[in-house]
């Protein structure tokens, strides 16, 4: 397999593959710069994906220009740390992922599909772990926690993994990847890729902010392709030692859930899982953490009482979204709404020049927003939930109306379209010829 996968890397298949994915995340960021910058690379992206291709093949690629930066999460909460990388650096991270997991099917052209490394393969295969995994997600963690409580495992504890990513111990993880590709020259790009090192480490240090980012040796930064693939491997022996003899644990990504028949089985099995992570350097919350407790990283008792778990308030085997999944989609929604009206009104002045927000935009992007939101959470069994938001939804909705004829009543043509968001043809700025 020796430079097997290097030349598969750098194939225009994984690389074509590799920014689709990026352009498509990127897309859907709801940072306006990012967006920017995925629109700009679109419009060169053959050519941009083609020095890439090169500089992997000349040994001259390097992951430079990465920028750490700290979203509040709210107040009191603190920061998530979040790494900037540039866009290059994304599709070689995404294209790495590729080559590892594999892509296509046995239906697939024989360019448009690989199988991946076995090892990597067996590691995302493990049934009961479900986030970061090809095929596999939330609905059938749902589903094995669902199936433990029908067959009597009713008690549970559940537990984040505290600062999680900048816990993931590199040296197992390359090791990992080591063993399972025997190639070198992948391998030291692999270890390039998941090493995080920012341009901007003195000012974070200086913001005492730094330590919340991984550093070379230690941790993985969030957002990557590759952290997700990482924290699997790293926790794959703890996924296989948690199941068994009467326990089930689920895990996604840094949140586990463990449940079985009695109290006293459940403690005992986190009190090993906390073990377990000791280990590798990492801890869990307990039940005597009241602030753990009240902002949802833990949780235990008996799972008919209720507990949220895979963004879901689970019950028993009654599923509804959760009350801070159902507040989020409110205020997103709200978002919209105030964003929109401050555009129609920038538009009766004169103003404004984006049509991407004003009435009809806005109901069409609210669409999007509620029929994505009701396919992350089509496996509630509690619909009366769906038809008490259906009523928040129609009063936003009317409030948009109301909105809207206020502004235009009276109103010339023109300005009601601009409202609207229907372009009006005496708005076209007018351009010279080009020189010839």
């Amino acid at each position: 397999m020796v430079n097997d996968l290097c030349k598969r890397l750098r194939s225009r298949a994984v690389l074509h593959r590799s920014w689709a994915a990026v352009k498509q995340s990127g897309l859907s960021s709801p940072s306006e710069t990012t967006v920017g910058a995925i629109k700009s690379y679109d419009e060169n992206w053959l050519n941009n994906v083609e020095q890439i291709s090169k500089r992997l093949r000349n040994s001259t690629f390097a992951f430079d220009g990465e920028k750490g930066i700290t979203i509040p999460k709210g107040k009191g909460k603190g920061f998530r740390p979040l790494v900037m990388a540039p866009i290059d650096n994304r599709i070689v991270r995404r294209a790495i992922l590729e080559v590892l997991q594999g892509f296509g099917s046995d239906t697939s052209p024989a360019r448009k599909r690989w199988p991946g490394v076995p090892a990597v393969k067996q590691v995302m295969e493990t049934r009961t772990s479900v986030g970061g995994v090809k095929n596999r997600g939330v609905p059938h963690g749902l589903s094995l926690i669902d199936d433990a409580v029908r067959s009597g495992k009713s008690w549970f504890v559940r537990s984040d993994i505290k600062d999680f990513f900048t816990r993931i111990p590199l040296a197992r993880v390359n090791e990992f990847v080591s063993d399972a590709v025997a190639d070198q020259e992948f391998t030291e790009l692999f270890k390039i890729a998941l090493a995080t090192n920012l341009s901007n480490k003195a000012e974070l240090e200086e913001r005492d902010q730094f330590i919340l980012f991984p550093d070379a040796d230690l941790g993985v930064a969030q957002g990557s392709a590759l952290s997700a693939l990482a924290a699997n491997i790293a926790l794959r022996d703890f996924d296989e030692q948690m199941n068994g003899r009467g326990i089930v644990c689920v895990r996604y990504i840094d949140d586990f859930i463990i449940l079985g028949p009695t109290r006293a089985k459940v403690m005992a099995a986190f009190a090993s899982a906390r073990d377990r992570l000791a280990l590798m350097g990492m801890d869990v919350y307990d039940e005597n953490d009241r602030a753990a407790r009240q902002s949802g990283k833990f949780d235990e008792g008996n799972i008919h009482d209720g507990t949220d778990v895979l963004g879901y308030r689970v019950s028993g085997t009654s599923r509804q979204p959760s009350s801070a999944a159902t507040a989020a989609f409110l205020r997103k929604c709200d978002e919209l709404v105030a964003q929109a009206k401050k555009e129609m009104r920038l538009a009766v002045s004169g103003q404004s020049s984006s049509h991407v927000l004003r009435y009809h935009q806005a109901m069409v992007l609210l669409h999007k927003t509620v029929r994505g939101w009701s396919q992350a959470f089509r496996h509630t069994t509690a619909t009366h939930v769906f038809t008490n938001l259906d009523a928040e939804i129609d009063r936003r909705i009317q409030e948009l109306r109301k909105f809207a004829y206020t502004l235009t009543q009276g109103a010339t043509g023109e300005v009601r379209r601009r409202v609207m968001g229907v372009h009006v043809l005496s708005d076209t700025a007018t351009l010279p010829l080009p020189t010839m």
